[in-house]
């Protein structure tokens, strides 16, 4: 695996091993080709652990291994020297946009876009309905009065031809892309969308094939779905095949701020072009990376990842099972496998790499080897296998059968208590909380469709993005920053509870204000915005 990945190198850092009670790797080590000066090297940080570094002898349980990543916050986002944009804004035009002012709040949304775009970045605006029109060709943006003039010129009509929209946008950049430096541009599609695909292409597969095609191609799309009436499954499905962002807007107003939260991902990008590869070692059976990824014909596991942008935390979870016997050898260490990791340093252009081996120690003492379980991935993997089970009861209330919906949380619910009781973790009994919110919500949504709608599509979002390890949607907690803590700073300030800025960081003012209204909600206050505390703040 080294070879296929420092052909294309020119740093690399290979990590070093060591067995002890975190079980943690962190992926540094030796420069490789060329000096690296810290203020531009490892702009992201992986970092390796293992649920279990000590295995007793002949057991035959799985294997948990955490990636966490860190992404380095290096500049303003505001930088003169962030890097130039190739964007194409797909905008839905349809009839339904009509509806509650929705096409005022796009073009407003739009048009602070434009603003935020410089002389460096290459813009491209299309309209779609059942009728496609490239209102601004792809081109630098030189001026911004005359494309936000066409916008405004923006009415509802018509139906929605939402993939052939979003595959004009994908040919504008890709036709840009031939004429700039396009390795060293962040090349991206924003899709916007209030409905369902009507017109044109609607075949999922065919969907997923050309949005990878367009990935492949080096072109991004993120998707965001307006109102209660579009096709989350779809908008989804987008964004994840074609590695962008996917964000819904259950109101009108929010879109202006959820387009800037978009650019802001896009000024700050930090790595781009990124891949994580997982290589089995002999006696290795099955490799899963939960939620996401799946292994090739050859047994390894790769695929690519999103951009980073700058400050941002993600984990990826993988689950690995040996064959019967693996763990029956003598006292020692036992290789279970190689990770590689690589992404192009936004900023300097340059690739980097990064590798390391995953070892466990197998022993005879099951004392010892329960003092070295890694408290932090065990946590980790339990949240991932609850979040995938409860994205199954999720699917069996769409389908119809809310019965067993809920009796499926509510199983799930019991068990995480019984196992939180050992491992007294808050982030498990904030999604213990969620769990059960949860399940009332699902009689209340089966009342009303609306309701149901936007329960959906709420809880789906919620899902989509813990699959990443990003759970700021269901808890909230002291450091924490973002636009999902504005909406809580907001809804504090509305309620009287605080009365600080509204920058969108989880400070020790916003932590003392989100107990004071746990108190007086009769939650219990630990400063922490969990389910209980966001539904009352109509956040949940």
């Amino acid at each position: 695996m080294a070879d296929k990945f420092s052909q294309t190198s020119r740093y690399i850092r290979r990590a070093f091993w060591a067995v002890g009670v975190s079980g943690t790797v962190f992926l540094t080590g030796v420069a490789g080709q060329a000096a690296v000066s810290p203020e531009t090297s490892n702009v992201v940080t992986p970092t390796v652990e293992v649920d279990r570094p000590l295995i007793v002898k002949g057991s035959n349980d799985p294997i948990f291994v955490l990636v966490r990543f860190e992404a380095r916050d290096l500049l303003p986002q505001n930088r003169e020297d962030r890097p130039p944009l190739n964007l194409a804004l797909v905008l839905d035009r349809s009839g339904s946009m009509e509806d509650r002012g929705k096409i005022e709040y796009l073009k407003q949304a739009a048009k602070m876009a434009v603003d935020r775009l410089g002389a460096s970045d290459h813009l491209a605006v299309v309209e779609y309905d059942d009728r496609i029109t490239v209102m601004w060709p792809s081109s630098r943006v030189e001026s911004a009065f005359p494309i936000k003039r066409l916008i405004d010129e923006l009415q509802p009509r018509g139906s929605t031809n939402l993939v052939g929209g979003m595959m004009e946008g994908v040919d504008e950049v890709q036709n840009r892309m031939g004429k700039i430096d396009a390795e060293n541009t962040i090349n991206r599609v924003l899709l916007l969308s209030d409905g369902l695909a009507n017109e044109g292409v609607r075949e999922p597969a065919q969907i997923r094939r050309l949005v990878r095609g367009a990935k492949d191609n080096g072109v991004r799309i993120s998707t965001m779905g307006l109102g209660r009436d579009y096709d989350e499954d779809l908008m989804q499905a987008i964004a994840e095949s074609a590695g962008g962002n996917y964000y819904f807007i259950e109101n009108p107003n929010q879109m202006a701020r959820i387009f800037e939260q978009e650019l802001n991902t896009l000024f700050t990008t930090v790595a781009k072009d990124v891949r994580f590869e997982f290589t089995p070692a002999d006696g290795v059976s099955d490799v899963q990376v939960i939620s996401f990824g799946d292994a090739d014909e050859s047994g390894a596991t790769r695929f690519d990842m999103e951009n980073f942008y700058g400050g941002e935390n993600r984990t990826l979870l993988l689950r690995i099972e040996a064959e019967p016997g693996f763990f029956d050898r003598p006292n020692g260490m036992a290789a279970l496998g190689e990770i590689g990791f690589s992404y192009k340093n936004v900023e300097t252009g340059d690739r980097q790499t990064f590798e390391a081996g995953i070892q466990v120690e197998i022993t005879d003492d099951p004392r010892v080897a329960d003092a070295a379980k890694n408290h932090e991935v065990i946590v980790e993997a339990n949240l991932f296998e609850v979040e995938r089970q409860h994205k199954e009861a999720v699917a069996l209330y769409e389908s119809g059968n809310m019965e067993d919906a809920k009796a499926q949380l509510a199983a799930l619910e019991t068990e995480m208590r019984s196992r939180n009781v050992t491992l007294k973790d808050a982030r498990l009994a904030n999604k213990i909380e969620a769990l059960s919110v949860e399940q009332v919500q699902m009689e209340e949504a089966a009342q009303d469709a609306d309701v149901r709608s936007s329960y959906l599509k709420n809880t789906k979002q919620r899902l989509y993005k813990a699959q990443q390890g990003k759970r700021a949607l269901y808890m909230l907690q002291l450091g924490d920053k973002g636009y999902e803590v504005e909406r809580l700073q907001t809804a504090l300030k509305d309620a009287g509870y605080y009365s600080g800025d509204i920058d969108g960081v989880y400070t020790e003012e916003l932590k003392t204000a989100v107990e004071d209204f746990q108190s007086a909600n009769a939650i219990a206050a630990d400063g922490l915005a969990g389910p209980n505390t966001m539904k009352e703040l109509n956040l949940y």
